[in-house]
């Protein structure tokens, strides 16, 4: 008896082993019109426009809705290559650490939606400890070096890509206006506004956008931010491996906009790309 429960436990251990690897295996895939399958295939450009999405997980579009492909299919213009550069976990410091592939690709325009996971580490020293490990950060992220990377990014496509640029605000970290978080989101996309200001980038306002829905449309939080990372990882699983749609469970667990504390349904990444459509004049 003892034997068979061992067996049946090693037999459960591998196979959640497995899934787990598999789940973290499509979560980090890179997308398909990633920046180095364009440049790999170096597809034919002529009388193309590339627009390069860059951003975190939430442009990514693994564990977030994803708001690219939505622009491939609502964008009535052929003429029109979208490329998405979005990488998981990633904070401004890692976008600048890589604007040389971005720059490789000669955009015609450039949508930036970072800031999220900068605001977040930003909430508690723990948050703060996790990006600096996982993102091998030089120091711990606060507002003004958000700030100051996110101007760099933008001067270095200014300088060296014809490209128009637009900064987007973040998405609100959670959904009850009266939360750290939730403001943190509104303090971290105020610094955006400002950086597009100055730097002479167009501006989309996506917090905005996303914070008077939410307060036109009062809903009771069913979760406390505590709770972040088991949501994520809750959700992470039962898309990948139950299949279950962005929207199934932000409704399973209270959110209109968002999936857990950070990513997006289809309603907010449908904001997105309503906003992105306005930026380079379909709408």
């Amino acid at each position: 008896m003892i034997r068979k429960i061992l067996v049946i436990a090693g037999v459960l251990a591998v196979l959640c082993a497995g899934i787990f690897l598999y789940g973290s295996h499509m979560a980090q895939r890179l997308p398909d019109n990633s920046p180095g399958d364009f440049l790999r295939s170096n597809p034919d450009r002529k009388d193309k426009k590339v627009i390069v999405c860059v951003g975190d997980s939430i442009t990514h579009g693994r564990v977030s809705h994803n708001y690219v492909d939505m622009l491939i299919e609502k964008s009535m213009r052929k003429d029109l290559i979208f490329i998405n550069a979005g990488v998981n976990d990633e904070l401004a410091y890692n976008v600048l650490s890589r604007i040389d592939e971005i720059i490789r690709l000669r955009p015609d325009l450039v949508t930036i939606l970072i800031g999220t996971n900068d605001a977040n580490a930003s909430l508690d020293p723990e948050n703060a400890a996790r990006a600096v490990r996982s993102m091998n950060l030089p120091r711990a992220p606060e507002k003004a070096w958000f700030a100051k990377n996110l101007a760099e990014i933008c001067r270095r496509l200014k300088n060296e890509t014809p490209a128009r640029i637009a900064l987007m605000s973040i998405p609100p970290i959670g959904e009850s206006p009266e939360s750290p978080s939730f403001r943190a989101s509104i303090e971290y996309s105020t610094v955006i506004r400002d950086t597009a200001r100055r730097e002479g980038c167009a501006y989309l306002p996506l917090n905005e956008r996303m914070v008077a829905y939410l307060k036109a449309n009062p809903r009771p939080v069913l979760h406390p931010y505590s709770e972040l990372q088991s949501l994520m990882y809750v959700g992470i699983f039962k898309h990948l491996i139950l299949r279950k749609s962005f929207d199934e469970i932000a409704e399973g667990n209270g959110f209109q906009l968002l999936t857990d504390f950070l990513h997006l349904n289809g309603r907010g990444a449908g904001m997105i790309s309503e906003l992105i459509l306005e930026f380079i004049g379909e709408k």
